[in-house]
């Protein structure tokens, strides 16, 4: 809605999207339909489009994580976006042909690129980012043979047009220590009047949104360490459907507080909202359409009278996860030039120690 705290931005609607995994119940039937992790558990990539003011979902797709690439299930999502829209994504989506697919629905862009893409200059704006082309991929062939011959290309490269942003974020600790990291934006807002670079790059923090939506989602409304049960893949696919559509019922209910109450969404506690829509799911009192809405009258009071406090600043630096180790590793002794292992008793009092050899 309009005026919902987070969730507009130079007059556009704020949405994100990105990818997770949900494991389902270790049997063959999940195993073979959806593909197993490291970890041993059947598994599915989930991709979502997500409004970040208020976590609703406004569209999702899911595969087996063996099946389905997280661009793969993007592209899935592409009837949902609508002009007005800004589409905030990370550095692992920015693609040639996903961009130009994403941006021919009439939303707007702004995504995280890697820092080694090289983009030549068109033309460099009055706030300090430029207007370069992502190249077509003949284009690309092209543009890095002339850069390895030392060769300046003739021409304007063809393909997308767009605004690159670049910045170095300065990051400091609960320590008190401090790093410098770079930070590149591609976006289709070419008017650095209707979006300044500086509030864009400013705003692309919203893209955690969708982070913290997939925590309320996987860990506070299911519980750590969550697994569908279901044991059949039908099943499974219904479970999914299911817990998505409780997931979204309740951020209606988070975000209907928050607008009677004039509040950001993110002081709506999604723990205590779970936590008041199961006292009231349990109750006879909701048992008609009478009592329900009362129900829910009571339960918007409940959340507005028991608020969060404003958000502290948070970080939390990228890992990847070490691959667990489920074999216990055999240690064993190194072996001396003096007595090969592998070779018979008679053959090994043929071969001269170290000590021996002139």
């Amino acid at each position: 809605m309009a005026g919902t705290p987070g969730a507009f931005a130079f007059g556009l609607r704020l949405v994100a999207w990105d990818g997770t995994g949900l494991d389902a119940a270790d049997t063959p039937a999940n195993a073979a339909a959806f593909g197993v992790t490291q970890g041993g558990n059947p598994q599915l990539r989930l991709v979502a489009l997500t409004e970040c003011g208020t976590h609703a979902i406004i569209d999702a797709s899911f595969d087996g994580v063996e099946r389905a690439s997280e661009d793969r299930l993007a592209r899935r999502l592409l009837p949902a976006l609508r002009p007005g829209m800004l589409l905030l994504a990370d550095r692992n989506f920015p693609g040639y042909e996903l961009w130009g697919l994403a941006a021919g629905t009439g939303a707007d862009l702004a995504w995280r690129i890697k820092k080694n893409l090289i983009f030549p200059p068109a033309e460099v704006l009055p706030d300090g980012p430029f207007l370069p082309v992502m190249a077509t991929p003949a284009e690309n062939i092209r543009l890095g043979q002339a850069r390895a011959a030392g060769r300046i290309p003739a021409g304007r490269p063809e393909g997308h047009l767009e605004r690159i942003i670049e910045c170095t974020i300065t990051i400091r600790a609960g320590d008190g220590t401090t790093r410098i990291e770079p930070f590149r934006l591609v976006t289709t807002l070419l008017d650095h009047r209707q979006a300044p670079a500086a509030e864009l790059a400013a705003l692309f923090h919203e893209r955690w949104e969708i982070e913290d939506g997939y925590g309320e989602m996987k860990t506070r409304l299911r519980g750590a360490a969550f697994i569908l049960r279901s044991r059949s893949p039908e099943l499974v696919r219904q479970e999914v459907l299911a817990f998505l559509t409780v997931y979204q019922a309740l951020c209606a209910l988070k975000a209907e507080a928050a607008r009677h109450a004039g509040l950001d969404p993110d002081r709506i506690s999604f723990t205590v909202t779970v936590r008041i829509a199961r006292q009231n799911a349990s109750s006879p009192v909701a048992s008609t359409p009478v009592n329900l809405a009362l129900a829910r009258h009571q339960a918007i009071r409940d959340l507005i009278g028991d608020p969060l406090p404003r958000r502290r600043d948070q970080q939390c630096e990228r890992a990847k996860k070490p691959a667990e180790e489920h074999l216990p590793v055999q240690e064993t002794r190194p072996r001396t030039a003096a007595q090969p292992s592998h070779l018979p008793d008679q053959i090994k009092r043929m071969v001269p120690s170290p000590a021996q050899t002139p």
